[in-house]
């Protein structure tokens, strides 16, 4: 037997291979799957790469974590950078992960679709949770970087477009900080109050690589445009480029461009508009007076004299009486031309003569009662027509504010292509009437509103 063997206690052995492992190996980046994944009360994670032959245990500690930017969970294909030791007290080895990468496009394809699902189900993306962008802002914050292209083609935009105030927040749009920065300028643009306070915000930037956007997809800055008050713009990268905050803000654009085009109206559009409506004021009133005067003329060929219409009816009367006093008479002279040949006694004849004669009475009184309801009625008629004759003219149309405008010759003036400068004409109120002279001729659709007006230059605000 040896008796030059070296002699080691299980301590003693356990730390000699502890310093060979990590004299040998020192910094390390292994590539593999996480299995076995647990997240410590203490904010430690532990777990367990693997490939298809072998397995590794890892750990990576509260202050490393921290710095993880994408969800893990059991079947994510990872890049762990760190230092390979032993765990003395079971006699394995593990490596300490001191920085995680996901491994490929596909690993963080996968890993961003299972967030977004994950987030669509708590309903951050659905539609009733958007906010109405204003017609016209006041004041435009924009996150974004302060030395890219991006601030500046938006700055530009709007002065094209329309002057508002800009506040900018200048923040990284790039790289493991890039998230935390646009939370924070979310978090100040919602913190201010009153004025200050923007009316929209529009996140920004460029295009860029698959891996440049994916600060866009965190789950904390999605989760930060969700609890914005404020309205917020989406405007990262191109029209093809897609992040998880798209389906969060209140509004996607394809560019950053589009998007001040989206929170500004256009300052000449406007204008027209409002000359557009300016005259459709002007015709309705010529429209509403015109009318007025038409339903004038149409009730004046309606309208009768009430005299006139008396003597109508009392010739009517003098007519029906004169012809009820003929037949009258026709029919005695018939029935005594009957009687006497026929010869009836007195008293027959007396008989029948009272029952004519109530029949003759209760007739009269029939026909009279029938014209006085016809002259009633005829009265009433009249007594509306007057009513409806007062409401219509134009002095009470006078009464509303309304006015009439006549030349000295007493000619209604109805356009001002009828009046020269200088010329006399006579305002009518409902209360008299005075007389002016023309100073000024301003016909329609001149000198409105400059069609050229000058845009504010407002420069923006960096903050």
């Amino acid at each position: 037997m040896n008796l030059n063997i070296p002699e080691f206690s299980v301590t003693e052995f356990s730390r000699s291979i502890k310093r060979v492992v990590e004299d040998a190996f020192g910094y390390v980046k292994i590539k593999g799957e996480i299995t076995g994944f647990k997240r410590a009360s203490s904010g430690h994670l532990y777990f367990t790469l693997k490939d298809q032959d072998a397995t590794l245990s890892a750990v990576c500690f509260r202050n490393a974590a921290a710095a993880v930017n994408f969800e893990i969970a059991d079947g994510l294909q990872i890049c762990a950078s760190g230092r390979i030791t032993t765990f003395e007290g079971r006699s394995n080895y593990q490596i300490i992960v001191e920085k995680m990468e996901i491994a490929g496009i596909g690993a963080i394809l996968e890993m961003l679709e299972k967030r977004r699902q994950k987030l669509a189900a708590e309903g951050l993306f659905d539609e009733i949770h958007k906010k109405q962008l204003p017609f016209f802002p006041r004041t435009i914050g924009v996150i974004t970087s302060e030395t890219g292209a991006v601030i500046q083609d938006i700055i530009h935009r709007l002065q094209d477009r329309c002057g508002v105030n800009l506040l900018l927040y200048p923040s990284l749009v790039q790289g493991e900080k890039a998230a935390s920065d646009v939370i924070s300028g979310i978090k100040y643009f919602n913190k201010l109050k009153n004025e200050q306070r923007p009316d929209v915000l529009i996140i920004a930037r460029g295009g860029g690589s698959f891996e440049d956007l994916l600060p866009f997809n965190d789950e904390a800055l999605v989760r930060a445009v969700f609890a914005s008050e404020i309205p917020i713009i989406s405007a990262v990268g191109h029209e093809t480029d897609t992040t998880l905050i798209d389906f969060v803000a209140d509004l996607r654009a394809p560019t950053p461009t589009a998007a001040a085009e989206m929170a500004t109206p256009v300052v000449t559009d406007l204008k027209n508009h409002i000359n557009y409506l300016d005259q459709r004021l002007k015709n309705n009133a010529q429209k509403f007076f015109s009318e007025r005067y038409q339903n004038l003329n149409n009730l004046q060929k309606y309208i009768v004299d009430p005299l006139k219409i008396v003597q109508r009816m009392q010739e009517r009367f003098d007519v029906t009486q004169r012809n009820l006093q003929i037949a009258l008479n026709n029919f005695f002279t018939k029935k005594s031309q009957k009687l006497a040949a026929l010869q009836i006694s007195g008293g027959e004849i007396s008989a029948k003569i009272s029952i004519f004669e109530n029949k003759i009475d209760h007739g009269l009184l029939r026909a009279k009662s029938r014209i006085d309801n016809e002259i009633k009625m005829r009265e009433m008629k009249l007594q509306n027509l007057g009513k409806l004759l007062k409401t219509q003219h134009y002095s009470e149309v006078l009464k509303r504010g309304f006015a009439l405008v006549k030349n000295t010759k007493g000619e209604l003036i109805s356009s001002v292509s009828k009046i020269t400068s200088k010329e006399k004409i006579i305002t009518e109120l409902a209360d008299g009437e005075f007389s002016s002279y023309v100073l000024e001729l301003d016909k329609k659709g001149e000198n409105l509103i400059e069609e050229n007006a000058e845009i504010p230059n407002i420069q923006p605000k960096l903050i």
